[in-house]
């Protein structure tokens, strides 16, 4: 595609010369004619420094171009890495304080509350209604479209081999993240989904509540909530791992980010 484009640029340049290269031909033609053939001889090495001068420039130009356009595309590419590392930043920031303050009630509730001051059925059945089944906010949805239009495009060699390097890690942490997030979320949620199977759903209704817990077995609801705010314990301190990891790496992004403009 290069030299492609750098032939038609001479060729356009050859045509834009042509009325000079005509004159000095006719030039040439009318002293060989006369029989000056010293001066005819002038003539054509000037005929021809005068195409390959033409050809040089040409080319030269045509690199200048091409840097150039390069240059504007690369520019482009970093402004929009930047809004995405930027709005993931603030998603990151937000997702790691709210999973912070839940892992804070369930560390008060896990091992603490359930092997000290929570005693009784129907104390556990309260928790079980307070506590239980609060969602799980552990999936991260990063912006990824600049880098992937980068990587499908082929374009990913116009950055720095510092930042292709740095973008590079950052998008194989976010990958690994998701990956293992995912994974942890979907298997709690089917530890709660068999929970709720188990256990009656709270409503807004006190009396339901009531008669919907009548005849429930107890016994093991001590140790089904152990097992279930141990894996949510798990899942979430998991997740602020990887997350913080990404968090962090992504700073470093747009440390860079900011150095190259500077």
């Amino acid at each position: 595609m290069k030299y492609t484009s750098q032939l038609a640029f001479i060729k356009t340049n050859y045509y834009q010369l042509l009325p000079m290269i005509k004159f000095f031909r006719k030039t040439r033609q009318n002293l060989l004619t006369e029989g000056k053939t010293e001066k005819y001889l002038k003539y054509a090495i000037g005929e021809i420094l005068l195409v390959v001068i033409g050809i040089i420039i040409a080319l030269q130009l045509n690199n200048w171009n091409e840097t150039r356009k390069k240059q504007n595309l690369k520019n482009e590419y970093l402004v929009s890495l930047k809004n995405d590392y930027r709005k993931d930043t603030v998603q990151l920031s937000d997702r790691i304080y709210q999973n912070k303050k839940r892992l804070k009630v369930l560390m008060h509730i896990y091992p603490d509350s359930l092997s000290t001051s929570v005693t009784k059925p129907e104390e556990f059945i309260s928790l079980f209604k307070n506590k239980f089944g609060k969602g799980l906010r552990v999936i991260n949805t990063y912006n990824t479209n600049s880098f992937n239009l980068l990587i499908s495009s082929g374009n990913i060699d116009l950055l720095d081999k510092q930042f292709r390097e740095s973008i590079m890690e950052l998008n194989r942490l976010q990958v690994f993240e998701n990956q293992v997030s995912l994974g942890n979320r979907d298997y709690f949620f089917r530890f709660m989904s068999n929970y709720f199977l188990k256990y009656p759903a709270d409503t807004p209704f006190n009396s339901i509540n009531q008669i919907l817990w009548n005849g429930i077995e107890t016994n093991e609801l001590p140790k089904d909530l152990m097992a279930y705010f141990g894996q949510e314990r798990y899942t979430i301190e998991r997740y602020l791992e990887l997350s913080r990891d990404v968090l962090l790496q992504t700073e470093l992004v747009l440390k860079l980010l900011e150095d190259l403009e500077n």
